[in-house]
């Protein structure tokens, strides 16, 4: 992909900046070109007000640098090693906290936002009733615009999570807006007051199911979620994926917090009946996460889990008054 440079800026008219303050946050690790790429999307989509942080794992491929030198204006988070995309991710939203932003867009540099992404989400964002928490575009594959990547979030039935529709034509979504359990951590955005009332990202969690984890405890401090089928967004999913001759320990690490991290939702947020059912394929996990994080994640499966079950009254009981308990399956 080409560097794509800063648009100069052009005189905007006052009736033209209605909606909220937004920050977005980029997170990248050793993906220059995409970063780029991403950045000279959304700069000139930016209004007085909004901010956009790149939080950076790390990378040692020049996309600081280069960052730097081609978007000054880019709030930029070295993180300085791999937090993983919760810690990495959560660097950006602290600083975007800081900010008067009244929205915050997690975004995925792996994204393609057309040129009018930030201005047709601020009319949701503006419109939202006061328990709507997180919204998200109908995220479409970049290889068939017309497929579906990611509806939201779905809680299944025995502890596990999905995305909904995937491969789906996106038409027949329609265009209305429509209830979800959770947005997708690729473009979720999310109200300011409800993240300083539940908070961020876990990041013992460092990757994989970070979304649906805070999805659930959204739910469970009586925040809805909401899907903007209208406003589509083009992403390469697995774009990061390692290949060739690092694809079998990247698929074994990807394996230990899959494992690792299903169990820590299962213990915080599923109904005992369900982990009751569910007990044979979570012991299995168990064992499984044990075995792997002897080497990708050394002594951590154990204190999340105790973790997990130490949260889990308060969490549950929010839930079940929040009527969370219907999505647990829920299909549509």
């Amino acid at each position: 992909m080409t560097t794509c440079a800063a648009a100069a800026p052009t005189e905007v008219k006052s009736d033209a900046l209605a909606g909220p303050r937004l920050a977005v946050v980029l997170l990248t690790w050793n993906a220059r070109a995409d970063t780029l790429a991403c950045l000279g999307r959304l700069v000139p989509q930016l209004r007085p007000g909004d901010l956009l942080v790149v939080s950076d794992n790390g990378s040692s491929d020049g996309t600081e640098s280069a960052v730097r030198a081609a978007f000054p204006s880019v709030v930029y988070v070295q993180n300085g090693a791999n937090l993983g995309f919760a810690g990495g991710v959560n660097a950006g939203l602290r600083r975007a906290l800081d900010s008067s932003s009244e929205w915050l867009l997690v975004l995925n540099n792996d994204t393609e936002p057309d040129g009018e992404l930030l201005a047709r989400l601020r009319g949701p964002a503006a419109s939202a009733a006061p328990n709507v928490g997180a919204l998200q575009p109908l995220l479409v594959s970049t290889a068939d615009p017309e497929r579906i990547d990611s509806a939201g979030l779905a809680p299944r039935a025995l502890p596990g999570a999905r995305d909904r529709h995937t491969g789906e034509p996106a038409r027949s979504l329609g265009t209305a807006a429509r209830p979800i359990f959770g947005a997708c951590g690729a473009a979720a955005l999310y109200r300011r007051s409800a993240l300083e009332r539940v908070g961020i990202f876990d990041d013992a969690l460092f990757v994989l199911f970070e979304d649906v984890d805070l999805a659930f405890r959204l739910r469970a401090a009586g925040y809805a979620a909401q899907l903007i089928p209208s406003i589509r967004l083009p992403h390469r999913r697995g774009v990061s994926s390692a290949s060739g001759r690092n694809r079998a320990p990247a698929a074994r690490r990807r394996r230990t917090w899959v494992q690792r991290n299903t169990l820590a939702l299962a213990l915080r947020y599923w109904p005992w009946p369900r982990l009751l059912l569910a007990f044979p394929i979570l012991a299995w996990r168990a064992v499984d996460a044990l075995r792997l994080a002897r080497v990708h994640a050394p002594q951590t499966c154990l204190p999340l889990w105790r973790r997990a079950l130490r949260e889990r009254g308060a969490l549950r009981a929010g839930l079940r008054r929040a009527g969370g308990d219907a999505w647990f399956g829920r299909d549509r």
